[in-house]
């Protein structure tokens, strides 16, 4: 909570550890001198772009005392103990890593959500349990909390300019506050504009506004020109969930981006190398659950693009298949911001083909059709005609959103005379290391689906051409289908290797980016490629991250990296000497994956 902009801090050191100072001292804007005979590659990267002062040599006694702040991060206790004796006797704040006795002030663990923090800390008794708890309100508090706070910062100002008592003030923060957070599941989401409204009371609805924002508010209600001084809204589609999906002029926008505004479904499709200037607003959508309604989604981007910022509103498969996107760029046009839409790998068609069903084929299936499957649980009656589905043998059906919906989906199919017998399969998290199929005749998928444990995200195919599946499905036979795998960018001729093993790559730059941390968080790391020590402990941190769980494996091309992740507890480490390209490393996981496999089944179940 240090105010440290334009300070002179000093970082003793050139690993990992040190690293991580570094980068939250640069997050701060902080001053930063590196002193380390021996600096890591991110290190030197970072001189080398001039957003630190290296300095290639060991630490001088007393060199500490020109500095408002100081961190010792060396593997040397003497180096360390040298530096804090020479902060301490000036006065200056030093903290050691590892060494509650040697500092004057420790580091919490910290989990941020925008501008919420909120901050864990043992005293330097206990760094680990601190950790752990970390990693316990990282899974808790999910990313919807940082728009909730921006929320309840407006929320705030609206209130103040109430000019009430304190005891009002208060009153109406308690309301925004039981009105938007959910205590017993620690989840929040963000108020309507209505809401806000009504939580503000008569004193906010008494005052009149002035003529101009009467004026603007009137004019919002209908199609406006777009505005010159506004920004760009660009709708992009993030395909399915295989990063690879994602478009070409998709992932331009993302990289000339100065804010995106993403769905949870659509964080692994982010390019890690996102600059840190990139805002990111995680609205949290996925299935059953909006903790901001669209309402508020459709507000953030027309105030980010008043503000003049290119924005993209990143939403999964293709945003106008069954994406809202045609009420979001509705309320764009109304509101005058200038708008673009590009399209994205539609999911319903993608997501078959990765589990090997072809939607048409010759003479089998000449038709294609999308639904989505809680139209079957509708309180007002279905607008699906599911009657005129199950009368069409040559069609494809596909539904979205199906899991909930597929018992009530296929008994109104069966009641209308649909064959009992038509192939029929359900896909989850389709095109991603996640993704488990299972197939069964369509009379007997729900309880199957059931039986096999598949979740949302997930949509169900039924037709003739799911019974090509076994014969089509190329994905589930590549040997790393089932890994989901971070490494060090750029992956190059070994991250190629692994892409055509079937991995899922996480490629993490150095400093680890926020929207790194991002793609991280989307699902579950299976393993992590470690080259060298200095690697492993760079990438410590992201341990407690969401997405990296206990059971990561460390894939360790070299000795000093494996010595380093057993040392910093991996509780699986395998040394593949020599396994940057040409195959050794794809060998020993496609041999570790074959094993596990047999013991716990292949997220293939083909029960036709």
């Amino acid at each position: 909570m240090l105010e440290l902009r334009a300070q002179r801090c000093l970082v003793v050191g050139g690993g990992g550890v040190a690293l991580r100072k570094v980068e939250g001292l640069l997050a701060e804007g902080a001053v930063v001198t590196v002193v380390a005979p021996e600096p890591m590659a991110a290190l030197e990267e970072l001189a080398g772009s001039g957003q630190i002062l290296l300095e290639r040599r060991p630490y001088r006694p007393g060199e500490a005392a020109g500095f408002a702040l100081v961190f010792a991060a060396t593997d040397e206790r003497e180096t360390n103990r040298q530096a804090s004796h020479d902060a301490r006797a000036r006065g200056i704040w030093v903290n050691v890593a590892d060494d509650p006795d040697l500092c004057s002030f420790q580091l919490p663990a910290r989990v941020r959500r925008g501008a919420l923090q909120l901050i864990v800390a043992s005293a330097g008794k206990a760094p680990f349990a601190a950790r752990r708890l970390r990693q316990l309100l990282e899974r808790r508090f999910g990313p919807e909390w940082a728009e909730w706070i921006e929320a309840a910062a407006r929320f705030r100002r609206a209130v103040r300019r109430l000019g009430l008592p304190p005891a009002e003030r208060e009153s109406l923060y308690d309301g925004f506050f039981a009105a938007s957070v959910d205590e017993a599941r620690l989840c929040a989401r963000v108020p309507t504009a209505p809401e806000q409204d009504e939580l503000l009371g008569p004193p906010a609805a008494a005052t009149p506004a002035p003529a101009a924002a009467a004026g603007a508010a009137a004019g919002e209600r209908g199609a406006r020109a777009p505005s010159a001084d506004a920004g760009l809204v660009s709708l992009v589609g993030a395909g399915p969930g295989d990063p690879g999906l994602l478009t070409l002029r998709g992932r331009r926008r993302l990289l000339a981006a100065d804010a995106v505004v993403y769905d949870r479904l659509a964080a692994g499709v982010l390019p890690t190398e996102l600059a840190a200037r990139v805002a990111l607003h995680c609205v949290g959508k996925e299935a059953g659950h909006h903790p901001v309604p669209q309402e508020e989604i459709s507000a953030l981007c027309v105030r980010l693009a008043r503000q003049g910022k290119r924005v993209v509103r990143l939403k999964g498969g293709d945003p106008y298949v069954f994406g809202r996107g045609g009420e979001e760029v509705l309320a764009l046009s109304e509101a005058g911001i200038p708008f673009e839409v590009v399209p994205g790998v539609t999911a319903g068609f993608a997501v078959a083909g990765y589990a090997g069903i072809p939607v048409t084929h010759r003479r089998e299936a000449v038709r294609v059709t999308i639904v989505t499957a809680h139209e079957a649980v509708k309180s007002g009656g279905p607008q699906v005609r599911w009657d005129l589905l199950a009368a069409d043998p040559h069609a494809t059906l596909v539904g979205y959103m199906g899991v909930a919906s597929l018992p009530a989906a296929v008994a109104a199919l069966l009641a209308a005379g649909l064959d009992p017998d038509t192939p029929a399969a359900m896909i989850e998290r389709g095109t991603t290391a996640a993704q488990r199929v299972v197939r069964a005749a369509v009379a007997r998928l729900p309880e199957e689906v059931v039986r096999a444990g598949l979740g949302p995200p997930a949509l169900f195919v039924i037709g003739p051409t799911v019974r090509h599946a076994a014969a089509m499905d190329w994905r589930s036979r590549l040997p790393l289908a089932s890994e989901r795998l971070a490494l060090v960018a750029p992956a190059g001729a070994l991250g190629l290797e692994l892409e055509l093993g079937g991995a899922e790559l996480v490629e993490l730059p150095l400093p680890v980016t926020a929207a790194a941390r991002a793609v991280l968080g989307a699902s579950t790391v299976t393993g992590v490629v470690l080259h060298d020590a200095a690697e492993v402990d760079a990438l410590e941190e992201e341990r407690e991250a969401q997405g990296w769980g206990p059971g990561v494996v460390a894939w360790c091309l070299s000795e000093d990296a494996a010595q380093r992740a057993s040392a910093l507890g991996y509780r699986r480490v395998e040394l593949v000497p020599g396994g940057a390209p040409g195959g050794r490393l794809v060998e020993a996981m496609a041999a570790a994956a074959a094993a596990a496999n047999v013991e716990c089944g292949t997220g293939m179940w083909n029960v036709e």
